[in-house]
């Protein structure tokens, strides 16, 4: 090994790491699909006992509901009666008792079917879904057993209300009490499959549940068209019946089952769930995935851990020349990434030293002009601010009272108090009354250019005076009105602002006479268009989806409500201001 060159050696190093981990990662897949077959059989076994005490509980109830029968005297009066006593008082009082007794059950019970009474005589009582069936040899059975309980196995009968189905049924001959030898009726109850099915079964997406018997009849499914009939494999029946193994795998055209069973206790039933195997597979698609990735990294890692040991002196001298091209260039941002304390290691070291001394060097003199540059633009900038045009403003207003035009010289005030409110030292919150003083000064501008065209109502309630509103709120609202409602307007233009206070709200409406959102819609027009949506986004950014803008229904005219919260000074710092 003294005499393999580095690139030898380093392939050799690689192999032999990964090698030994793609065993590994192998071996723990193939660990863990065994341990989940094994944990999928261990849940179907468990499956299959609480699935079979389901059904037991079930039989015991429905054996429990014939003994009943046995010793209540109101079944017993049915049972005796003839058919001409069936009018009698005391035979119907008892008749009424059991077709309680038999829809409490029905209605607690929903896998029963129906209930059927035979008495001495022959006359019949039935309760439940109307069918009819083939269940003479079930009676004969039944005497045969004398007076035990009988259950049959899955049998077709045609029902009156809806499509033919099968049940199971209980079968049992009822004895006199004194004579019990004598038979004095019959009583079957018929349990639909389905229900029955679906009452006993604990659903899993991993595998399916059935019973059959040991004849390879199908007891319960939950594919009713295999019920009463031969289960189609003849191999699996054998090993139902005859198999001593814990499970069993089959092919069931492209699936692979692995199924388990259990005998019924005290019957020729065996309940069987038969589990998926490329369902199982899926739950290991994780780990599958989990040790690709890992394979995939530990393979990369060292493909880069041999590239590294390579060509690392060699690409760090490369590093080198390449950044000191950069530096002739001009580009003084060039630097060489140091990770080691050899010689090379130290050279990138000092050049990146070297850069940086040159860089700091024309830096301090680049900066120093940038600085002067700024100061004289500052300058000029600050010779022009708001106080000036504050003051212009406020200089044409006197001007103009001297030559005598006052309601010159208030427009031009009103107009100074919009500009000094819409600047507002930069703040975005004003007070209630600011807003409103804001608002009422750009109605009156408004009100001097269209003269007749348009009057107004502002109100402001007293209890929003020292709450603080978004400055601009109403002043979107009453150009809406002005621009889109009052167009062409053959009327007087009347805008109503109200503002008050709603609990923990302050509510602003807006009314006016104009054309009202439905006539613009009809003339194809979007009143509320690009202004009303930005505003209304700007006030559910800030506050949040509570708030904003509602159009309301109005007899003449819009309607507009806008809903914001009330914010004291604390809120308002809080905000930014």
């Amino acid at each position: 090994m003294k005499k393999w060159g580095l690139k030898r050696k380093f392939i050799t190093f690689f192999l032999a790491l990964m090698i030994p981990i793609l065993f590994v990662s192998l071996l723990i897949y193939y660990q863990t699909n065994v341990a989940l077959k094994n944990q999928a059989i261990e849940e179907a076994t468990e499956r299959l006992s609480r699935n079979e005490q389901n059904l037991l509980t079930v039989f015991s109830t429905v054996e429990a509901m014939s003994s009943y029968m046995i010793y209540d005297r109101n079944f017993r009066k049915i049972f005796i009666s003839q058919k001409d006593e069936m009018y009698q008082p005391d035979y119907q009082e008892a008749m009424e008792v059991i077709k309680g007794y038999f829809t409490f059950q029905l209605i607690s019970n929903p896998y029963i079917n129906s209930i059927l009474l035979e008495g001495r005589d022959g006359h019949l009582v039935k309760h439940g879904e109307p069918v009819t069936g083939n269940e003479q040899e079930l009676d004969k059975v039944a005497k045969e057993a004398k007076g035990s309980p009988v259950w049959s196995n899955p049998y077709q009968v045609k029902s009156d209300w809806n499509e033919d189905k099968y049940v199971i049924s209980l079968t049992r001959i009822i004895n006199d009490m004194n004579n019990i030898s004598e038979q004095i009726g019959i009583v079957r109850i018929r349990l639909d499959q389905a229900e029955l099915y679906n009452q006993i079964e604990v659903r899993s997406q991993q595998s399916d549940y059935f019973i059959v018997s040991d004849k390879g009849e199908v007891i319960l499914h939950p594919d009713v068209d295999l019920v009463g009939k031969q289960f189609p494999d003849s191999g699996l029946i054998k090993w139902i019946v005859d198999g001593v193994e814990k499970s069993y795998s089959y092919q069931d055209g492209e699936s692979h089952l692995v199924v388990v069973k259990n005998q019924l206790t005290n019957t020729n039933w065996f309940s069987v769930t038969a589990i998926d195997e490329d369902k199982l597979a899926e739950d290991l698609t994780e780990v599958r995935a989990l040790i690709g990735f890992l394979i995939g990294i530990l393979f990369l890692a060292g493909l880069l851990f041999f590239t590294f040991f390579y060509h690392s002196n060699i690409k760090r001298i490369l590093e080198l020349t390449k950044q000191t091209k950069q530096v002739e260039t001009g580009n003084l941002t060039a630097s060489v990434h140091v990770d080691s304390n050899d010689e090379i290691g130290k050279l990138g070291y000092r050049f990146n030293k070297m850069v940086k001394t040159i860089q700091k060097h024309i830096d301090t003199e680049y900066r120093l002009k940038i600085k002067q540059k700024e100061s004289e633009l500052k300058v000029l900038q600050n010779q022009i601010n708001p106080h000036f045009l504050y003051n212009t403003l406020d200089m044409i207003r006197w001007n103009a009272r001297l030559e005598n035009a006052p309601e010159t010289s208030q427009l031009i005030e009103r107009l100074s108090k919009i500009f000094r409110m819409n600047l507002n030292n930069g703040k975005s919150l004003v007070k209630f009354e600011e807003e409103v003083e804001y608002s009422q000064a750009y109605l009156e501008l408004q009100k001097k250019r269209l003269g007749e065209k348009l009057d107004y109502q502002l109100v402001m309630e007293e209890q929003l005076k020292g709450y603080y509103v978004m400055k601009q709120m109403i002043q979107p609202l009453i150009e809406n009105s002005i621009q889109h409602g009052f167009k062409n307007l053959p009327r007087q233009g009347i805008i109503r602002i109200h503002c008050y206070r709603d609990e923990n709200q302050a509510v602003i409406d807006v009314i006016d006479n104009g054309w009202g959102f439905n006539e613009h819609k009809k003339n194809g027009e979007l009143r509320a268009g690009y202004a009303l949506k930005n505003l209304n986004d700007r006030i559910s950014i800030v506050f949040g989806k509570l708030y904003g803008l509602t159009i309301l229904d109005s007899d003449e005219g819009a309607f507009l409500r806008m809903i914001l919260p009330l914010l004291n000074e604390d809120k308002s710092k809080e905000l930014g201001d």
